[in-house]
C-alpha cells in the first residue's frame, strides 16, 4: 500500500464532512463500502503549491507516472521507487510489495468539481497479514489563496475477514496499519510540495511516461 500512497500523497482536500463521496461516485458499487463498518482514518493539512499549479498537476493525463517521477526527484534518496505502480489497463494499476503481495488500484473519479475544488477517489484491493481488504480513498482539494492548497484524504478500510473485521476496529495492530498509511500521505505530501514550490511549473520526464 505504500507505493499507492506515494502518489496519493500529492492528491489534495478539506474536511471529511464536506466530502460527497457517494454523490460523485453516482451509484458505483464501491459506494457500498461507505455503509459498512470500516476502519476510518483521515489526514488534512496545507501545502504551498498555488491553486493553478495544483489543478494542472491533478489534471495530468499521466498523473500516476508523473507522481512517481516527482517522488524520485524530490523525495527518494537514491532516485528510485522500490515498488512502482504499474498501469494494468486504462484507469487501473497494480504493484507488488516486498512480500510479492499484489495490490490492485482503480481510479474511480478525478475531476475539478468547481473553480476552487478538486476531487479524486480510488479503490484499492489487496491482502496483508490480516487477510484481504478493500480501501476507498477520497481526496479533496480546495483553493486556499495565498496559503496554497488545503487537503484532506479520507480513508475507509474494510477487512474482508468477518471475525477479524470485528476485532480489527479494536486491535491496535490492524488499526495502526491504516493509521500509519494515512500519516504517510501527510509526510509525502509535505516533502513533495516542498520540491514543487520553487518550480512554479512541472514536466513529466519522457523516461517515466510508460511506467
Amino acid at each position: 500500500m505504500r507505493s499507492f500512497l506515494l502518489f496519493l500523497g500529492l492528491s489534495i482536500a478539506v474536511s471529511t464532512q464536506a466530502l460527497e463521496t457517494a454523490t460523485l461516485l453516482n451509484g458505483h458499487e464501491a459506494t457500498e463500502l461507505l455503509e459498512k463498518k470500516c476502519i476510518r482514518t483521515e489526514v488534512s493539512g496545507v501545502i504551498p503549491p498555488c491553486w493553478s499549479l495544483t489543478t494542472r498537476m491533478l489534471s495530468q493525463p499521466d498523473f500516476i507516472p508523473w507522481i512517481q517521477a516527482e517522488y524520485q526527484r524530490s523525495v527518494s534518496k537514491n532516485e528510485s521507487v522500490s515498488y512502482p505502480v504499474i498501469e494494468t489497463t486504462e484507469g487501473t494499476y497494480h504493484y507488488l510489495n516486498k512480500k510479492q503481495q499484489r495490490t490492485d488500484i482503480q481510479e474511480l473519479y478525478r475531476e475539478q468539481t468547481s473553480e476552487t475544488t478538486f476531487d479524486l477517489i480510488y479503490l484499492a484491493k489487496g491482502k496483508r497479514f490480516f487477510g484481504k481488504y478493500e480501501v476507498l480513498i477520497h481526496v479533496h482539494a480546495i483553493d486556499a489563496g495565498a496559503a496554497g492548497t488545503i487537503y484532506t484524504a479520507a480513508i475507509h478500510a474494510y477487512p474482508k475477514n468477518g471475525p477479524l473485521r470485528f476485532f480489527a476496529r479494536r486491535m491496535n495492530s490492524v488499526k495502526r496499519y491504516f493509521q500509519n498509511k494515512t500519516k504517510l500521505i501527510a509526510d509525502i505530501t509535505g516533502k513533495i510540495s516542498e520540491g514543487l514550490e520553487p518550480m512554479g511549473e512541472f514536466t513529466l520526464p519522457s523516461s517515466q511516461a510508460s511506467l
